[in-house]
């Protein structure tokens, strides 16, 4: 998404809104292919004598898989983000030179690299889609969430895992 942002540096303190539609956006994240849908960016922009600040938020919708039953489900958004902006070859207050900045040249901002950046940052490292979600049986792959399997757990403590593979492996060398 671009911003035009001619007019606004004509004016300090002037603002400008702004509204722009996605309809579909994919990232791809670690080989996951997260498929964003009906994406709304709105925001406003405002040239604070240095530079251009641009605030905003993105809505919408996101299709993820659990991690714990694998199966797709989908989370709305409300994603706010925030970034200065410095023309190509203006100067650059003291106090910012040290930091990672976002540069524009021209007349445009484009904000693909602001929203790409708030998008992953939002995802969860590790998708539930509910907080009751049971999983999957790590023996048989069973949906807990559906039916309770038959299946024989042993709850071992894993620092005494070690204790257990021991003790089996002196019974099998004393017969």
């Amino acid at each position: 998404m671009i911003i035009d942002v001619g007019e606004l540096r004509k004016v300090k303190s002037r603002s400008e809104g702004f509204l722009g539609s996605v309809p579909n956006y994919s990232l791809d994240i670690s080989g996951q292919k997260i498929t964003f849908r009906d994406l709304t960016v709105e925001g406003e922009a405002t040239n604070t004598g240095e530079g251009i600040y641009v605030r905003g938020k993105i809505t919408g919708e996101v299709s993820l898989i659990c991690s714990l039953c694998l199966k797709n489900f989908s989370v709305n958004l409300d994603v706010p983000f925030a970034e200065n902006f410095y023309r190509v070859g203006e100067d650059i207050p003291q106090d910012m030179k040290d930091e990672p900045l976002q540069f524009y040249s021209g007349e445009e901002i484009d904000l693909s690299g602001i929203i790409r950046e708030a998008l992953q940052l939002m995802l969860p490292m590790k998708p539930v889609c509910r907080s009751e979600c049971r999983g999957l049986c790590s023996q048989c792959g069973c949906d807990l969430n559906i039916q309770q399997c038959s299946c024989r757990r042993e709850e071992i403590d894993p620092r005494l895992a070690v204790l257990g593979q021991l003790i089996e492996d002196q019974n099998k060398n004393s017969k």
